[in-house]
């Protein structure tokens, strides 16, 4: 049963707001650049109201002006029950009357926003009574739940969309309230990273609540590894975390923390009768432990990021306490996208959006692994940049700050192995640090791909211990050579 025409009517609308600010924009355009940031002519409530919105924009994108005169053309003449004052009158006195209850272009906003709300209201409510419908349209036994899902991902969606309007409203207010909050705490409110070269790469303090982090790296690189080793850190200080998995189960995870907490090796692990009784009792008092922590492995298989969210918001309610929870899925290339039939940066940004969405929604940090792609292996230099993303550049937009690991060790002996030239042997020296062919030391280094504030340029250097799958600080500074040229 589809949701009648009595129930939209019914759900919330503001067409005074919608009248306001279409004559602010036939009088004066620069209103409609103001909110074409937000709103689309589906927003609007009344039908005439939407194709007034959209013809403004397509005069504009003509380099024509929008007015009364130059728009009377590509609009009806006259609409039934189009009425002023109880009279009723033609598209064109209907045009002339909408300027004359104009508002400001300071007051644009305001009113953009007010619509669009409206909008976000009647999409909720339509969701929810869709819902409903589904349930009682369930086949006999079939699990009631079922009927939910699809509208928990649509949910999510218009939540991501509710998102949208904020920036317009109050962003001096939103400020102030924030930078008080700060100063009250004596501390941005977020989780702690576990390496400091990481904070200073993505000039931020700690993993902020709200905010979406993305970690880039190569297969077999070590990425997993560093995320668990922050995972552990987090766990350690009390932090809620959740891990949305697509590749590792919980007991690969908590194999490889206790490798990284009291070096057993996950492989020695793996056979328990390779433990002395010591360390069978060390794996035994962190399986306790770690079964009393705030955290879940959730594994996942064919999961959208509106569903991923929502697993989220279910782990926040049940196991939050009055830290800042880490939520991590690995890796954004396997999440379902909303349309298979888009081009890769377009599955990547629409992914990206909606898991910053969640991160909002759930006050929690969200850290996202993101594998290369090949087209960085094939340069002489590998050293990532963002066209290795999923999705390529544009993938960066939803994203806080984007952070690589880069472990030089690995693409040398790929290079060297062959090698068959001058050429070739020239090119790798210029493209890896002579510290690492000198001595064999596994360094990884940590670089940005995208920070908000501060500098994109800064790399810092980790120790890879291969043996325990974790990551120690060199505080030695990368070599100047290596860092150029390519």
């Amino acid at each position: 049963m589809a949701v009648n025409d009595m129930a939209l009517r019914e759900v919330p609308t503001n067409i005074e707001a919608e009248q306001a600010l279409l004559g602010a924009a036939l009088i004066n355009n620069s209103v409609y650049e103001v909110v074409n940031r937000l709103l689309d002519p589906a927003h609007f409530s009344e039908p005439l109201h939407a194709r007034i919105y959209e013809v403004i924009g397509q005069t504009l994108a003509a380099g024509r002006g929008a007015n009364p005169v130059t728009l009377k053309n590509s609009l009806p003449a006259k609409v039934d029950g189009l009425k002023i004052e109880g009279q009723e009158v033609t598209v064109s006195a209907y045009l002339a009357h909408l300027c004359a209850n104009a508002v400001t272009v300071v007051n644009a906003p305001d009113y953009a926003a007010a619509i669009f709300d409206s909008w976000v209201a009647r999409q909720a409510i339509s969701a929810l009574q869709e819902g409903v419908d589904a349930y009682f349209n369930l086949a006999p036994g079939e699990n009631p739940l079922k009927a939910f899902e699809p509208i928990e991902e649509r949910m999510a969606a218009i939540r991501a969309d509710a998102l949208k309007s904020s920036p317009i409203k109050n962003a001096g207010q939103s400020y102030l309230d924030a930078l008080s909050e700060s100063f009250r705490r004596g501390e941005v409110r977020g989780v702690p990273i576990a390496l400091e070269e990481i904070a200073e790469v993505i000039s931020e303090p700690c993993f902020e609540a709200g905010n979406l982090y993305g970690l880039l790296s190569s297969s077999g690189e070590g990425k997993t590894s560093l995320t668990v080793q922050l995972i552990l850190h987090a766990l350690k200080i009390g932090h809620p975390v959740c891990f949305l998995s697509y590749d590792q189960s919980s007991d690969q995870v908590i194999r490889q923390m206790v490798a990284q907490e009291h070096e057993i090796e996950a492989r020695r692990q793996r056979d328990a009768k390779l433990l002395s009784e010591k360390e069978f009792e060390t794996c035994m008092g962190f399986a306790r432990w770690i079964g009393a922590q705030p955290f879940e492995v959730v594994k996942c298989t064919d999961q959208s990021a509106p569903q991923l969210v929502g697993i989220a918001r279910t782990f926040v309610k049940r196991r939050g306490n009055d830290k800042v929870p880490l939520i991590v899925v690995d890796h954004i290339g396997v999440v379902k996208p909303e349309d298979r039939r888009a081009d890769e940066g377009t599955k990547a940004k629409g992914i990206g959006q909606i898991l910053k969405a969640g991160a909002e929604m759930t006050d929690a940090a969200w850290l996202v692994l993101n594998q290369r792609n090949s087209f960085g292996m094939k340069r002489d230099n590998p050293r990532p940049i963002s066209m290795d993303l999923f999705g390529g550049d544009p993938a960066k937009t939803p994203f806080d700050a984007i952070f690589y690991l880069y472990r030089f060790l690995k693409f040398l002996e790929e290079r060297k192995a062959i090698a068959s030239s001058d050429s070739d042997w020239k090119k790798i020296e210029k493209a890896f640090p002579s510290a690492v062919r000198s001595d064999g030391i596994d360094i990884a280094e940590i670089g940005s791909v995208k920070v908000r504030f501060g500098n994109p340029h800064i790399r810092q250097r980790l120790i890879f211990e291969a043996r325990l799958t974790r990551y120690k600080s060199d505080r030695a500074p990368v070599e100047q050579e290596s860092l150029e040229g390519f």
